[in-house]
């Protein structure tokens, strides 16, 4: 029999909706430096396991909402949303069991190392495994606020959550302890956040003129094949207006018509024609099948019209592009089902690896870090980003995906240009801040640079900030087990 909510539950729960509330999707950032503070309170309670969970729950199903509009193509979404809410909740409950052992212990160290350590090891394994998602984290909560997160230039992403969650930490010990002394390491944390702000940034090598559209057609207009002709039409006039301010590079949407367009002459020939009238390079976005194998696909056509270089999208969105375990539900009978869900599944492309100049994240895969890092140690002066953003129905994804794009910009301190069909498309400057952007049927037009810079992130990844914190916590798992043992052979005579 499930227990019912009592008193000291309001904090956790009141915690999960304040973090929701710091999030792109509200974008209350400010609340992000304060809002962990009642769940790092309620650690202190007999039950840190429970706090942690309806933590979690409370904020993931508000921050995560958006998967919900996916219903409408498929009923199914409503139990996984559900499913895919609780066992997120259930890792932090985790995290509420070792920071409470740690908080009560010493709360120094639990507050202020342990909490945030095993908050951002939960973090980053959410990043990970086929239910993988890149939402929710922590430092997307300021990607308004770049003079903040610049630090991901240095040690990633993640090390902006932790210093997040670490002020959070140093505010709750200072609320336990009651001294002004408790305030420094706040003001050190805050330090840590806003000092790389003001290292100066090598020059860009060259300037390019882009012209990136976005467009606004739904999902169910462009899933229709009947579409087509249409679609074509309304692509080709929004490649006229491109066209017309002489860019360098113009920049379509992900697979923005209901074929496959390396396969379809006349449509394929309706962007060659383009790229030959305006002398310009030009990326889109497209399925493809080769070989009995369907790719989602990046294509880069020369001024001349000619195919230059492809890309085929390595990490695939789970239940949208394949269905992790297929042949093994098959096996269980539950083929009809899935087939139902997804006919087949993407095949991933071998690795990130540039096209031509350009790092090409496509849709799901720039929301983690991985892809653009990769395609920068790979030679990438700047990256471009095709996505289809129409899945999720001007909810509040479309600014959580946006807000990704602000980071991978800084932490591999290059220029973004993002084309989104049904999202946000703009450019974002190295520093994270978006100089152009529009959810409207448009074209937006800009400059971006060419850069060589190799970032200490680009160079090491996420290993600093994973090492740091798994001897935060291996160190607290220990002390943790060698109480237990203690207490049984006390207990034992």
């Amino acid at each position: 029999m499930a227990r019912p909510l009592r008193t000291k539950d309001i904090l956790p729960i009141g915690s999960g909706l304040l973090t929701a509330l710091a999030m792109p999707g509200f974008g209350v950032w400010p609340l992000a430096l304060v809002s962990l503070v009642p769940l790092f309170l309620a650690f202190r309670d007999d039950r840190p396991f429970r706090a942690g969970f309806l933590f979690g729950l409370t904020f993931f199903l508000i921050d995560l909402r958006w998967l919900v509009t996916l219903v409408r193509f498929h009923p199914i979404v409503i139990p996984g949303f559900v499913l895919l809410c609780i066992g997120y909740g259930l890792l932090l409950g985790a995290v509420g069991w070792l920071a409470s052992h740690a908080a009560r212990k010493h709360a120094t160290w639990g507050y202020l190392v342990v909490a945030p350590s095993a908050l951002i090891i939960a973090e980053i394994l959410r990043a990970l495994g086929p239910f993988a998602l890149g939402f929710s984290t922590l430092y997307s909560s300021l990607h308004t606020a770049p003079a903040m997160i610049q630090l991901a230039r240095w040690l990633g992403p993640y090390a902006v959550s932790w210093v997040i969650a670490a002020i959070n930490g140093g505010l709750a010990l200072l609320a336990v302890r009651r001294r002004i002394r408790y305030a420094i390491p706040v003001v050190g944390l805050v330090a840590l956040l806003l000092l790389p702000s003001v290292v100066p940034r090598a020059p860009d090598v060259e300037v390019l003129d882009v012209a990136v559209i976005s467009s606004t057609v739904k999902q169910e207009t462009k899933l229709d094949a009947r579409n087509l002709d249409v679609l074509r039409e309304r692509y080709r006039t929004l490649g006229v207006e491109a066209a017309a301010s002489d860019p360098d590079l113009i920049v379509f949407p992900e697979s923005i018509i209901p074929t496959f367009i390396l396969r379809h002459p006349d449509a394929l020939g309706d962007l060659q024609g383009l790229a030959r009238r305006s002398s310009a390079r030009i990326l889109f976005g497209t399925g493809d099948y080769v070989d009995g194998n369907l790719f989602n696909r990046v294509v880069s056509l020369s001024p001349s019209g000619a195919i230059e270089a492809t890309y085929d999208m390595v990490r695939l969105v789970p239940f949208g592009e394949y269905i992790p375990g297929r042949s093994l539900l098959d096996r269980l009978g539950l083929e009809g089902m899935l087939r139902s869900v997804l006919p087949r599944d993407v095949t991933p492309g071998p690795e990130h690896v540039p096209v031509m100049d350009m790092g090409t994240p496509i849709c799901f895969e720039s929301t983690f870090p991985t892809a653009a890092r990769r395609f920068t140690q790979a030679g990438a002066e700047f990256h471009v980003i095709v996505t289809n953003d129409a899945w999720f129905d001007d909810s509040s994804e479309l600014v959580a995906h946006a807000a990704s794009a602000v980071f991978r910009a800084v932490e591999t301190d290059r220029w973004i240009a993002q084309s989104a069909n049904g999202g946000v498309s703009g450019i974002v400057s190295p520093d994270g801040r978006f100089v152009a952007s529009t959810t409207q049927e448009e074209v937006v037009f800009s400059s971006i640079g060419r850069r060589t810079t190799r970032t200490l992130y680009v160079r090491a990844g996420d290993l600093p900030i994973v090492v740091c914190c798994a001897v935060g916590v291996a160190l607290e798992l220990g002390f943790a087990c060698v109480g237990i043992h203690r207490r049984k052979r006390k207990a034992g005579g």
